[in-house]
């Protein structure tokens, strides 16, 4: 079950995900309310780092761009998800054909960066998210 508790997690993380960002106000300021919920998370996860009795110390050491980085990709996902919602995608489409799309830009990725294998089976699962693709945007 360890082994699989990140997938859940991030399966139900979002699905609630989708559904709240769809649901934030047509008239709401999308900064504000960015900046809202990136409050919220950092209170979360400054909580969760506290009760788990880490070394702010020593931990602050292993820090490096990879976190500026992240936070700025994060704030174009963000960004990007409620402006869709916002512009009428569907919940359905919009985050199925986004998400598509990041995956086949990962196997390429994995395999020209990161040395990863692409074998039969990834390219007959490319063939078949290219044909969703064309199937879903129709």
């Amino acid at each position: 079950m360890r082994y699989y508790f990140p997938l859940i997690l991030i399966i139900i993380s979002n699905i609630v995900y989708h559904n709240a960002t769809k649901k934030i106000p047509g008239d709401a300021n999308v900064c504000l309310s960015l900046a809202a919920t990136y409050a919220v998370s950092f209170v979360g996860v400054l909580f969760t780092y506290i009760i788990t009795g880490n070394n702010l110390a020593k931990d602050i050491h292993n820090i490096n761009w990879t976190s500026f980085v992240l936070g700025i990709s994060l704030i174009g996902v963000e960004f990007g998800y409620i402006l869709m919602y916002r512009f009428g995608w569907k919940i359905n489409i919009g985050s199925l054909l986004a998400n598509v799309c990041v995956s086949l830009f990962l196997i390429l990725i994995g395999g020209l960066f990161y040395k990863e294998i692409i074998n039969l089976k990834q390219i007959v699962g490319i063939a078949f998210c290219l044909i969703g693709i064309f199937l879903v945007s129709r």
